[in-house]
């Protein structure tokens, strides 16, 4: 197993676990963050950074 490939299977296993329904509950409540509420705003920002991690590993280990 490459190292990419350990890296792309470690970003997995934190994404699964920052979108765990239990982590999600402490987001689910009647507060917002500059309009927004929270979880929606935690949601797209973990989706989004999940993303951005996974384009930057695959793009290092391109030749």
């Amino acid at each position: 197993m490459s190292k990419t490939s350990r890296r792309l299977a470690a970003l997995f296993v934190i994404g699964v676990a920052a979108l765990y329904p239990p982590l999600l509950g402490a987001f689910n409540r009647p507060a917002s963050f500059l309009g927004v509420p929270l979880l929606p705003l935690y949601l797209f920002s973990v989706w989004g950074a999940l993303v951005v991690v996974a384009w930057m590993l695959n793009r290092r280990s391109e030749p």
